[in-house]
């Protein structure tokens, strides 16, 4: 008979708690190490002496922001843990808060956390965890890394847009309208020129053969009749709101700083997409074979599924990502709307939805998908159909990186 111990790991910031189970659940040893170098080792001496009689080790560790890594990472690669096979367990806090409701009455504390960890996992529905692969996770830190900062940017722009609208009513909706003479972006180079240079009162009285000459300059030859977008400007000026001078230079102030910060993120994207161009050239994938997925989708879903062979089916995949839909069912009774899950990996479900909105755009097959299920839909038809089509999109991608060949459409077709 194969022996297993089981190792449950409650983490925090300042210390670990562990908790070694026999397979009878019973509680064998208990440990309190800091959440450093040195209680690190000291956890691995106790682990090595704690399983001298079984075969197996089974370590789950209650997967906590990022205070559970380095400890993953240092327990994967010891040498001296090697001749018990260890299989790894990360386990979200809400499995844990989930399991502890089959006990009656138990307190939550640190030390009982890290003994229903083990329970958990001696309880054997949880899939074990691939050991840390420096591939992966190099890139994975740097697609999210420019994830928070897009979000970041967006975030800004909105802000941006509302003192815009305080200072220059109608810039945003000109710079939208095909027919007018203007700015094709409200945060292109030659629009921002404007912005941090003028004020409305200011530009209603600059003669326009200077501002035409300040925006051509800027704009380059791309910038088309400067001309008539310095007569748009001015026209803009004089309808733009009249407020108290205090506060119009208080929005300006904060409309230019709005303007510096999106340039400045936007300088350090470019720099991050480099570093992802550099981590992904090192995982072997296809997925810039599919029409519409650059290198920093591709990156970003490779980051986050990690080796594909940890997955056994298209369907695991989906359900990693949240791409699932969730029954409710009693009786005679069947739910026709059934909710999107939501339950797994975030950055990836991102990725993987952001990606099908651009395939669906670019590929007649997706296109065509998206399309039957957009006139299928009653409710939600474009969140629904683009789902859906993310879904899709999961399969295939599934199916690319299982046989690392390139994207034809004809094969994978509806």
């Amino acid at each position: 008979m194969i022996l297993t111990l089981y190792v449950g790991i409650d983490v925090s910031q300042s210390e670990h708690v562990v908790c070694t189970m026999t397979m009878d659940g019973r509680a064998q040893g208990r440990l309190r190490v800091p959440n450093d170098r040195t209680g690190i080792d000291q956890l691995i001496e106790w682990l090595a002496t704690q399983a001298d009689d079984v075969d197996h080790l089974a370590v789950g560790l209650e997967s906590t922001s990022v205070y559970h890594w380095p400890l993953f990472e240092a327990l994967a690669q010891t040498p001296a843990l090697q001749r018990w096979q260890p299989q790894w367990f990360l386990l979200n806090p809400s499995i844990v808060q989930g399991f502890r409701k089959t006990y009656v009455d138990r307190a939550k504390t640190d030390p009982s956390d890290a003994f229903l960890i083990a329970d958990a996992i001696r309880f054997g529905r949880l899939r074990p965890a691939p050991a840390p692969d420096p591939r992966y996770t190099a890139l994975r830190v740097v697609t999210r890394h420019r994830f928070h900062l897009g979000q970041t940017v967006a975030r800004e722009k909105n802000r941006a847009l509302n003192e815009l609208f305080c200072l220059w009513a109608g810039y945003r909706a000109l710079a939208k309208d095909a027919d007018q003479p203007f700015f094709s972006d409200v945060f292109g180079r030659a629009s921002q020129h404007v912005l941090t240079q003028y004020t409305p009162d200011r530009l209603a009285t600059t003669p326009l053969a200077t501002i035409a000459q300040e925006i051509a300059a800027i704009g380059g030859p791309a910038l088309k009749a400067p001309e008539d977008i310095a007569q748009s400007l001015q026209r803009l000026a004089q309808k733009a709101f009249r407020l108290r001078p205090q506060e119009t230079q208080a929005r300006q102030f904060s409309l230019v700083m709005h303007l510096d910060t999106i340039r400045t993120l936007e300088s350090q994207i470019r720099q991050i997409d480099k570093a992802i161009a550099r981590d992904l050239a090192a995982i072997p994938q296809t997925l810039t074979s599919i029409n519409g997925i650059g290198p920093v989708y591709s990156a970003g879903i490779v980051a986050e599924i990690g080796p594909i062979a940890r997955f056994p089916s298209d369907d695991a995949l989906a359900k990693y990502a949240g791409l699932t839909w969730r029954a409710h069912q009693s009786g005679h009774f069947d739910a026709e709307d059934r909710p999107l899950t939501r339950s797994g990996n975030t950055y990836l479900r991102y990725y993987l939805i952001e990606a099908a909105d651009r395939v669906r755009v670019r590929d007649p097959e997706f296109h065509a998908f998206y399309a039957r299920k957009f006139e299928g839909a009653v409710h939600h038809q474009h969140k629904r159909a683009l789902v859906l089509t993310a879904r899709k999109l999961t399969s295939v991608i599934f199916g690319l990186l299982t046989r690392n060949q390139l994207y034809d459409g004809r094969r994978f077709g509806s």
